[in-house]
């Protein structure tokens, strides 16, 4: 790949003009913090909240007071506005436009399936139609009910694999929750393997989501990334602190105690007040699935209790709340929560943040206020994750802060409800995809956010806005990259557990070289790096074959931070201003589909390809061909050395 260009910049004064001057709070920076605070001093500027972490400081300007600030060379530049709202990008799915939404829920008693279907706000609505499909072993006698009463009789058709059905209804649908009952003569029906489509009036309907089989708490993610291999071996990230900067935590006894049941919350700051709480209200429910998805302690059940339900299940917790009750969050609360945890970093030993969110991009990154307290908190020992965005499929639809070069940038994979079988594991078109504006190769890794099971507080936004998500009163199955980064926050955790000396820039090295690519029969990649990055993760592989140091800027960081470069990537555009890949990745590239949908003959991992090449594919290997079995041997080589050191 193309090596970094590193660009000189003179990091000029830059004022985002307002000509009405109002109570709003100014960000005032400069280029020397102490240069500074005498600047605004010698203006007679109160000084209202100091950001130190990035050479800055929020109050409220007079008109001649700003006119003096922008043309004191001590003042690099001034950001109006940072306490208004401004919204994430990362939404995990979008609002329905529709009166009825089925649940991607069903319960099973002996042969009937029960599908709750439920309103989610609007009028009522006429379902019109119902449209199945189910295996032919299970024969062809069905009754159908409606919240307990019988619809016509149906005559079904087979095929000799599938009998199919089709019932008109007619039906108006008022209550908050219907539910449709079909009675099989088939003891134990499978959700996935049912097909089922309602169809209402003014063009909507509901179609059946595929399931898991196993019905218990299982959140398989936990198999799919190779952390339940290090579960087994006790590994469940003991010592680790993971801060969560999001919307607050719901006081669950799996999220505040450890799998030992111990307390390991140590602070709760709500940045939206500045201060340390002991409780942190979680209004939108977002931030209580995030620190589920990475930290839940909890086990799939009674019956398998070597489980888990989270990723890291003995990390430490501290959840930060900067976002409010519709995911919005005002920068002065997010540089508040920043400069926060640089202040706490020694003393809660934060290593990891997590940043489940994105919003498009409002200056290069290396302005970005945000972004730049990211980064310095990257080069004090802060393992930055954060989710790219669903804004996919378009090209350069990452946003901020996924789009630092020092960070982890997370992009989503879903399992297709199937975790056992990886083959129709594929990349969402919603996955925002790279590269940055400057031509970085985002996403860094990829990570189940497909589905992804986890606790929410009862009554919060997420169980309002979506309730045919829900699993039962406190949990919630959410799609997004959001999920997709705190997976990745708490595999994380588990690494630094067993080598807590590594660096950030050698904590996103072991990810990204260790990752599983999706691959081609023919070794070609099945999704481009602008969409798959390196790869799925895979912590065991991550901790046994990774490499420890690669080029990510890191030699160049101290430069970055005083302003003085900035680096570019390899992608470039072209005269119509689309990517293109760096020529020595082109030839590497195979046919995306741009689907919704698995792509034919796909492998992740090098093991899983190189293993299932024929003996003459060996022998006589192509050029692409050779790439993957040359690093298959240098892994087993790395594996074989792991092995024997323990």
């Amino acid at each position: 790949m193309k090596a970094p260009r590193f660009l000189t910049t003179a990091f000029a004064s830059w004022a985002i003009a307002n000509p009405a001057l109002s109570e709003s709070i100014y960000l005032v920076q400069g280029f020397d913090y102490k240069a500074l605070q005498e600047t605004l001093q010698s203006q007679g500027v109160s000084i209202r909240e100091e950001f130190s972490l990035i050479n800055a400081i929020a109050t409220t300007l007079t008109i001649n007071q700003r006119q003096a600030l922008e043309q004191d060379p001590r003042v690099a530049r001034i950001v109006d506005h940072i306490d208004t709202l401004d919204s994430s990008d990362d939404d995990t799915d979008p609002s329905h436009t529709c009166s009825y939404v089925g649940s991607i829920f069903t319960s099973i008693q002996d042969s009937r399936l029960t599908w709750p279907i439920l309103k989610t706000g609007g009028a009522s609505a006429t379902l019109e139609e119902l449209t199945l499909k189910w295996p032919a072993h299970w024969g062809s006698e069905l009754e159908i009910f409606l919240d307990g009463k019988p619809l016509p009789s149906i005559s079904p058709t087979s095929d000799g694999t599938h009998v199919s059905a089709q019932l008109s209804i007619s039906r108006e649908l008022i209550k908050s929750e219907h539910q449709l009952d079909l009675q099989f003569s088939y003891s134990l029906p499978h959700q996935s393997e049912v097909q089922a489509t309602l169809e209402f009036d003014n063009n909507c309907s509901t179609t059946l989501a595929k399931a898991y089989e196993i019905t218990n708490d299982d959140t398989h993610f936990n198999g799919l990334i190779g952390a339940s291999d290090l579960h087994q071996l006790g590994v469940l990230g003991e010592g680790v602190s993971i801060a969560i900067l999001d919307s607050g935590l719901w006081n669950h006894p799996s999220l505040q105690l450890n799998s030992k049941g111990e307390q390991r919350v140590l602070a709760r700051y709500d940045a939206t007040i500045a201060t340390e709480v002991d409780h942190l209200l979680d209004d939108s429910g977002h931030g209580t699935h995030m620190a589920s998805i990475a930290i839940n302690s909890a086990t799939a059940g009674p019956d398998r209790p070597e489980v888990y339900q989270g990723v890291a299940p003995d990390a430490y917790l501290i959840p930060i709340k900067a976002f409010d009750i519709n995911g919005q969050a005002r920068l002065l609360h997010l540089l508040r929560a920043l400069q926060w945890v640089a202040d706490n970093r020694e003393r809660l030993n934060i290593r990891i943040l997590n940043l489940s969110f994105a919003s498009r991009p409002r200056w290069p990154y290396w302005l970005d206020p945000v972004n730049q307290g990211i980064i310095r908190l990257w080069q004090q020992g802060v393992v930055a994750v954060a989710s790219v965005g669903n804004s996919g499929p378009d090209p350069m639809s990452v946003g901020a802060p996924a789009n630092i070069p020092y960070i982890i940038s997370v992009g989503a994979v879903t399992d297709s409800w199937t975790p056992t079988d990886p083959s129709d594991d594929f990349v969402p078109l919603f996955s925002s995809q790279g590269p940055s504006p400057l031509g970085h190769v985002k996403p860094d890794v990829v990570a189940p956010g497909g589905h992804i099971e986890g606790l929410t507080r009862p009554g919060s936004t997420l169980t309002q806005d979506h309730p045919d998500f829900m699993k039962s009163r406190d949990r919630i199955a959410m799609t997004g990259t959001s999920q997709a980064a705190a997976v990745v926050s708490g595999a994380i955790a588990l690494l630094l557990q067993l080598e807590p000396e590594l660096t950030p820039d050698q904590v996103k090295c072991r990810l990204m070289s260790s990752a599983h690519p999706a691959i081609l029969p023919d070794g070609k990649l099945a999704y481009s790096p602008l969409k798959q990055g390196s790869g799925l993760i895979n912590i065991s592989s991550a901790l046994t074959v990774g490499d420890n140091e690669c080029d990510n800027g890191q030699d160049q960081l101290a430069l970055e931070i005083k302003g003085e470069i900035f680096f570019t990537g390899p992608v470039e555009l072209d005269d119509q201003s689309r990517p293109v890949i760096p020529e020595n990745l082109r030839d590497m590239l195979g046919d995306d589909p741009a689907q919704d949908a698995p792509s034919q003959g796909v492998a992740w991992g090098v093991k899983a390809h190189v293993e299932r090449l024929s003996k003459q594919e060996i022998d006589e290997p192509s050029d692409i061909q050779t790439i993957w079995i040359e690093r298959y041997l240098s892994e087993l080589t790395r594996l074989k050395s792991h092995q024997n050191a323990r």
